[in-house]
């Protein structure tokens, strides 16, 4: 699990699209490039055992792109990954703040796609976003600016502690920080407040008519236990709905 988590969500969904940048630009073109290339030989060497004909295929075609490959040292890859080392692990290549900094990109990036998503607004439409959280992690966030925009087409407007929430807004909270979106240009608000005002008297209607039901002394008496169970239940769930 470990393995496809960080195949698919760490490698494919974000590294790769995030290099894409970088491959078009000549000056960082070979870094990302070798990078890539050590990334995806060291995870299919780890996959080998679970998949191996797939990982055999992709290492030949691998071999065909960069026969030479690493970071520190390089040389020349193995004709099979049969016979390829097994990776080891080096701590002095592991970035604290940096791990940090991707995860609280993830997060950030995973709630404007998830309010894109719940608003119904189109995955290329421009959307402003802000941030509230500490010092600390806008210090973190800030250097990401950039893959928000090329990955959420998103452009941050505030972060830090004093963010003020837009009138009209979408939010998410992810940890110990919020995110908000800015649906100025994406909602009617009249329309959504008439919406909003119809559905509440639907729920207290609904409200009232379990009410009555709970308040009649033969109903509670003559029914079942789970049914009234059951009526309360729905009761209960009707007054939440309505108080959020």
């Amino acid at each position: 699990r470990v393995l496809y988590d960080f195949a698919w969500d760490e490698f494919c969904s974000f590294y790769v699209e995030m290099a894409k940048a970088r491959f078009q630009d000549e000056s960082s073109r070979g870094v990302a490039q070798r990078v890539i290339a050590h990334a995806l030989d060291q995870l299919l060497r780890l996959l080998h055992p679970i998949i191996p004909f797939i990982t055999e295929e992709i290492w030949q075609i691998l071999g065909t792109v960069a026969p030479v490959r690493g970071l520190a040292t390089v040389e020349d890859a193995s004709d099979s990954i049969m016979v390829a080392s097994w990776p080891l692990p080096d701590e002095a290549r592991i970035d604290t703040v940096i791990e940090e900094r991707f995860s609280r990109f993830q997060g950030v990036l995973g709630a404007l796609r998830e309010i894109r998503s719940r608003q119904n607004i189109a995955p290329r439409q421009p959307l402003e976003f802000s941030v509230s959280c500490s010092g600390d992690v806008v210090s973190l966030l800030q250097p990401m600016e950039p893959f928000f925009q090329s990955m959420a087409h998103a452009s941050s407007v505030q972060w830090g502690t004093e963010v003020e929430p837009p009138a009209t807004n979408a939010a998410v909270r992810v940890d110990d920080l919020e995110v908000f979106v800015d649906l100025k240009d994406f909602i009617d608000v009249d329309a959504e407040i008439a919406r909003n005002e119809k559905l509440m008297e639907k729920i207290q209607g609904q409200i009232k008519g379990k009410e009555s039901k709970l308040g009649n002394e033969n109903f509670v008496s003559r029914a079942p236990e789970e049914v009234v169970a059951r009526e309360q239940e729905s009761l209960e769930k009707l007054k939440a709905e309505l108080a959020s």
